[in-house]
């Protein structure tokens, strides 16, 4: 049987791989109801984001300045290479791709983060693994997440880079416990990414 130790620094591969392609499989299908619906730009500041997004190069003053307004700047960078198709921007799938990668991101962060902490906490594998999937399933059916994540909205991705900075925050103070500051540092550094992506994604982060 693997030690505590191991189990919190690993997650078997084989449900990662599981667990992302069925997150990817709701994300789509929650994306194309909503698309078929007509109901990808319902929101206002949906409509807003990939505007902005679009004005950086497609505008009568085009460039980086276009991304001012009472908005942070890091979705509507991401957005950029999506918008640049007509299509894309009209119909507003280019926003809602970056949406649908923050989800499937999320999930993975949630199902590695109880995983990892039960396991820390002297729960067996097999409780750890079950927990974890449960986590990850109620974040990933959350209706109101699965709606968002078919949009231009910032909520998605705000919510995944907050749980992966807690991901990397807890691999942090558990490597610093037993001592292994090389990692411990690492995985600090890792977390300040994270808070620093969400400080530029929703003010939500600056707290």
């Amino acid at each position: 049987m693997l030690s505590t130790a191991h189990e919190a620094r690993t997650v078997p591969r084989a449900d990662y791989v599981l667990l992302g392609l069925l997150a990817s499989a709701a994300s789509l299908l929650a994306f194309l109801y909503f698309f078929r619906h007509d109901q990808v730009l319902l929101y206002g500041d949906a409509v807003a984001h990939i505007n902005i997004s679009r004005r950086v190069f497609d505008s009568r003053t085009p460039g980086p300045l276009q991304l001012g307004t009472v908005w942070l700047p890091l979705p509507h960078v991401l957005m950029l290479p999506f918008v640049v198709s007509d299509w894309m921007w009209r119909s507003g799938v280019g926003g809602a791709i970056v949406s649908m990668l923050a989800y499937v991101a999320g999930v993975l962060g949630i199902f590695r983060l109880v995983r990892s902490g039960l396991a820390r906490a002297g729960a067996g594998n097999a409780t750890a693994r079950a927990s974890a999937w449960l986590a990850a399933v109620i974040y990933g059916a959350n209706p109101n997440l699965l709606y968002l994540q078919a949009t231009a909205m910032t909520e998605p991705l705000s919510l995944a880079l907050f749980v992966w900075a807690t991901v990397f925050f807890s691999h942090f103070a558990y490597q610093q416990r037993r001592g292994e500051r090389a990692g411990a540092g690492r995985s600090l550094q890792h977390c300040g990414w994270m808070l620093a992506a969400a400080m530029l994604t929703r003010y939500d982060g600056w707290f």
